[in-house]
């Protein structure tokens, strides 16, 4: 097998990007003679896969160069493993290091190769008798001599010669743009003859690009912006790496005391009072390394609750962070801008009425002399506390095409500052009806769950990943406001009246009156959302947007935004 792969002269060449639209881009990169790659759901259903399988390599019975990304497999994996091998598969494609359960992957009997991100990860999956390995171009250089063939994920033709220099024997590009290199013309070539006028538009040229985001002083490459979700689920990791792919990651403020480098005074296991459970320093730095993490790309925001136990606090600790810009909801955010001064970051509330607006900006302007720099728009079909009464959640006039156009005309009456719409957001064809619609760019969050950067435990994520649409609805919550999420054993718990006590131990939210509000609702809102980041399946509550039975696959930030901008290699991001 491996010298089939690795005939001699021939430089292997990966599918890297999925093309926009319809386009079958693994048929044509495998009769143009490269290596098609299909990506498996965190749970798959094995029968529905082995269709799937059966229907990618029809007609390459002989030499077919299919293979399964399993990098976001979480579940079924022996079964997984037996559909690709009965369809005729001809590698398997992991990481390193696999998730636990996953482990059998190393025996499955099928050529693997192995994402790889240092030496030591090469010389263990060399060890484990993979076929070849799978690196960013710029870190082929440091996995030594692993022993086995590497191939290159390369973004463009600089980083395609440095990885060739360096002994890789393979690329994967990640965009269309690097075809044209020399190392890749002739492979072009092919892909070209295969695919006729129609197809090239297709995979070359995409859909027309989606606008820019000016915010204040950030000038962004993709309109997308990343929904800030605590406890825990919305950190360094979710927030740098969106940021670092050209959009705005948001941190979540609140509950920063459970972050790994705080170290509170805990009682029953629960940060004691306030500042211990949002304390100010934790937030700097978890913020500073959203900063380092981005690596000079997109923009690093905060994300603020009104309602929050030491919202000043968060404020400055945001500000000593770092952060680019400071949303702000769950209420009305009327002392913002008195809090940041001169302080070069944009301000940006969130609304659920046109109304909202006006009192905003109309206090803003008056005691502050300072407008928003721009303003989401939430409709009720986010995940978490909704700004709606729970019958009006319901109402037809509540839905985000009906209240974009008021809250464009209030805005109009003001200024000219970008409005972001979020709640039920979920793909490219929502980005642009949104766009045509009038607003500037879009709020995700359910969405960024189901990437493996996101900061919440793997636990948490199987929970969304397995939840069915009957599953998610909306709650009663301490704040007095529903809220929506995923209906687990927490809920039956709770009406059961075996939900675990109430302490109050954080006092998190001033609407919950210390306490008054969970006795009301039957859970402590703070000690259930910490439960649920850590991966507490019984204990926990688990916010999702109305969209979150769609979310079956887990992949990296970088591929969820290329398939939202579908800029295939994100050239904007350096543009």
């Amino acid at each position: 097998m491996q010298a089939s792969m690795f005939p001699a002269g021939v430089l292997p060449i990966l599918q890297g990007w999925q093309a926009p639209g319809t386009a079958d881009l693994r048929g044509v990169f495998q009769r143009a003679g490269g290596w098609a790659l299909a990506r498996t759901e965190a749970f798959p259903d094995p029968a529905a896969l082995r269709t799937r399988l059966d229907e990618l390599v029809a007609g390459f019975r002989e030499g077919t160069r299919v293979g399964l990304d399993l990098r976001g497999l979480r579940g079924n994996a022996d079964q997984v493993i037996a559909a690709a091998r009965e369809a005729g598969v001809a590698f398997l494609l992991h990481t390193a290091e696999l998730p636990p359960g996953l482990s059998m992957l190393k025996h499955a009997n099928l050529p693997r190769i192995v994402a790889v991100q240092d030496a030591e990860q090469a010389r263990q999956a060399s060890a484990s008798g993979a076929l070849a390995l799978l690196a960013d171009a710029e870190h082929v250089a440091e996995l030594g001599r692993p022993g086995l063939p590497v191939l290159a994920s390369a973004r463009d033709e600089a980083q395609a010669r440095l990885a060739l220099g360096a002994g890789a024997a393979g690329l994967q590009p990640r965009s269309p743009s690097l075809l044209d290199a020399p190392p890749l013309a002739a492979f072009r070539s092919r892909l070209g003859e295969n695919l006729g006028d129609l197809g090239q538009d297709l995979l070359f040229q995409g859909p027309a690009p989606l606008p820019r985001l000016r915010i204040r002083h950030l000038d962004l490459s993709y309109p997308i912006q990343q929904g800030g979700m605590g406890i825990g689920v919305s950190w360094e990791g979710l927030a740098g790496a969106v940021a670092r792919e050209g959009c705005v990651g948001i941190v979540s403020a609140i509950g920063t005391g459970y972050h790994p480098s705080a170290r509170p005074l805990l009682r029953h296991g629960r940060p004691v009072g306030s500042p211990e459970l949002n304390p100010p320093g934790v937030l700097a730095g978890i913020v500073r390394a959203a900063r380092e993490r981005s690596r000079g790309h997109g923009a690093v925001g905060v994300n603020i609750l009104c309602a929050i136990e030491g919202y000043e606090a968060a404020v400055r600790a945001s500000l000593e962070g770092g952060a680019q810009m400071i949303i702000s909801g769950a209420g009305l955010p009327l002392g913002l801008p008195d809090m940041v001064g001169d302080a070069e970051v944009a301000l940006v509330p969130i609304v659920s009425s046109a109304r909202a607006l006006a009192v905003i900006c109309k206090h803003w302007t008056r005691r502050h002399h300072r407008l928003p720099d721009a303003v989401v728009l939430e409709g009720p079909e986010s995940g978490g506390h909704q700004g709606f009464s729970l019958e009006a959640c319901d109402d037809p006039a509540h839905t985000l095409e009906k209240l974009l156009p008021l809250v464009l005309e209030e805005r109009d009456r003001w200024g000219d500052f970008p409005v972001l719409v979020a709640g039920g957001v979920w793909d490219r064809g929502d980005i642009e009806r949104f766009l045509a619609l009038g607003a500037s760019g879009v709020q995700m969050g359910t969405r960024f769950i189901g990437t493996f950067e996101c900061d919440a435990a793997p636990a948490f994520k199987d929970v969304v990943l397995k939840a069915e649409a009957k599953d998610i609805g909306l709650m009663k919550s301490p704040v007095g406001l529903p809220a929506r999420g995923i209906r687990t054993a927490l809920q039956s718990a709770i009406g059961s009246g075996s939900a675990p006590p109430i302490r109050c131990t954080s006092q998190c939210l001033q609407p919950c009156g210390h306490g008054r509000g969970a006795l009301e609702a039957g859970y402590c809102i703070a000690d259930r959302l910490a439960d649920a980041a850590r991966g507490d399946r019984e204990h926990g509550l688990f916010f999702s947007g109305s969209n979150g039975a769609r979310l079956k696959e887990l992949v990296s930030v970088r591929d969820l935004v290329e398939e939202l901008t579908q800029d295939p290699g994100l050239q904007r991001r350096d543009s």
